[in-house]
């Protein structure tokens, strides 16, 4: 059996490659700098250590932290290599430092509860053909919700999972990932094309629209404006470069479909459904399970992710049909909404409020608009004024929505840390209390909302 007191045997240096543990482990999965830091400090008082005392410094790509002990002080760095988005290994981390802190854990146990977790980073709740299959489910939903026929969505799932296939395929063979994003547009856009053949009602170019939207980064870009809003400016910016290169390895295989075939300027075809329709809740739903299983989120939090994905597109296209507003405020109060709807939901479930908002709102992620601009950037050689006036539009109006979804998806955040925290940070100044006596100035140690946040 381990002693609860072995942490006080351990050098600076080894308490210090565990909460750099911590952080990668959160870095490389999908969560935002804010939480990567929120949840270092918090490893980092699990071992003795308080904020004061601790500097970390993040440029997305490398975590570097810095502990002043007194007599020394101490500087290491660690490399995040590969970025993903797998929800259920965040949810792990996160869920591992309150344990600790609460039960006072063992160091070794951690540790080979960190080993267990980072093994699990590895793997997936769902097998390939099931994510194949939830990508095209999907891009099938954005389609339903431009206002295309179930026929249509059924093309843009064919188009989306071979598209997805060929990204697989590339990312097995270890090609480049922009080329491999760029090769799987490709294909998911041609073979949507290909569709326009196929005997039966007329179809509209809607799958061809939508049927590599999956690709679009969607949680980093989000992440991105949540860098940008919390001063984090290096991993902010970092992102925006690598949400940019995504959108244009998107697009340069979307123009050489156009290119070889007689696909007209698609990306004028109107996206905003002109009625609404109960297809539209049922569609966003498909989309938020989708994702769910696209970010590895465990499946007892599907439904309530898919419930929030109806009450956040439905409320964007109610403002948006019947009252006029514009996209960008629309989709704010979209994801406000729902928001505020989980935040009070989420902790009677006990469920974490950033797993069940994320793959709800990705639907409102205004993906057409971005890659019209991209498009028209491509092209911009053969722009009229007019044209390129409007693929000016179509950028900024991307960029309003981006923002209004970011604010709305943050807003939960806002709140707890002016006001339900304060219950969070009441348990974690108790729990520092008992281990540590009042010699520790317990009050501040315990406010990880404001370290987080330090400029």
């Amino acid at each position: 059996m381990y002693k609860k007191s072995d942490k006080a045997e351990l050098t600076v240096r080894d308490k210090m490659q565990l909460i750099l543990d911590i952080g990668q482990l959160m870095m490389e999965n999908g969560a935002s700098s804010k939480r990567v830091v929120r949840d270092m400090l918090r490893a980092a008082a699990y071992l003795g250590i308080y904020w004061e005392n601790v500097q970390i410094h993040i440029t997305y790509s490398t975590i570097m932290i810095n502990v002043d002990g007194g007599v020394t002080s101490e500087t290491m760095f660690r490399k995040c290599y590969k970025h993903g988005v797998n929800m259920m290994t965040t949810l792990l981390a996160n869920q591992l430092s309150w344990d600790a802190l609460k039960s006072n854990e063992s160091y070794l146990i951690y540790r080979n509860q960190m080993m267990t977790i980072q093994q699990m980073a590895r793997k997936r709740l769902y097998p390939q053909w099931l994510t194949l299959f939830c990508i095209g489910m999907a891009s099938s939903a954005f389609c339903l919700l431009f206002g295309g026929h179930w026929y249509e969505a059924l093309y843009t799932f064919i188009a989306a999972v071979v598209g997805a296939y060929v990204k697989t395929l590339c990312e097995r063979f270890g090609v480049n990932i922009y080329i491999g994003i760029a090769a799987s547009a490709f294909f998911a856009t041609a073979t949507a094309y290909l569709t326009l053949y196929i005997p039966g009602p007329p179809c509209s170019w809607l799958p061809v629209v939508a049927c590599a939207l999956t690709l679009i980064p969607g949680v980093p870009l989000i992440n991105c404006v949540d860098d940008f809003l919390s001063n984090y400016l290096n991993s902010g910016m970092t992102r925006f470069t690598q949400t940019i290169l995504v959108m244009t390895a998107m697009t340069f295989g979307l123009s050489a479909v156009a290119v070889m075939t007689s696909v007209p300027n698609f990306t004028g075809v109107r996206i905003a459904p002109e009625s609404l329709y109960i297809a539209q809740a049922l569609a966003a739903a498909m989309a938020a399970a989708g994702f769910c299983v696209m970010f590895n989120i465990p499946k007892r939090y599907i439904p309530l992710a898919c419930l929030g994905a109806i009450i956040t597109v439905d409320m964007r296209n109610i403002l948006m049909v019947d009252f006029g507003t514009g996209m960008a405020t629309a989709s704010f109060i979209g994801a406000a909404t729902l928001s505020l709807f989980l935040l009070i939901v989420a902790r009677n479930l006990h469920a974490p409020v950033f797993v069940l908002t994320t793959p709800a709102i990705i639907p409102l992620i205004p993906g057409v608009l971005l890659y019209r601009f991209l498009f028209a950037v491509i092209r911009i050689h053969t722009l009229t004024t007019d044209e390129f006036m409007l693929a000016m539009q179509n950028g900024v109006e991307a960029a309003l929505v981006i923002l209004g979804i970011a604010l709305g998806a943050t807003l939960p955040d806002v709140i707890a840390h002016q006001f339900i925290d304060r219950s969070k940070r009441e348990r974690l100044r108790k729990i520092l209390e008992e281990r540590d006596g009042q010699e520790a100035v317990i009050e501040d140690a315990a406010n990880l909302d404001r370290a987080s946040e330090r400029r």
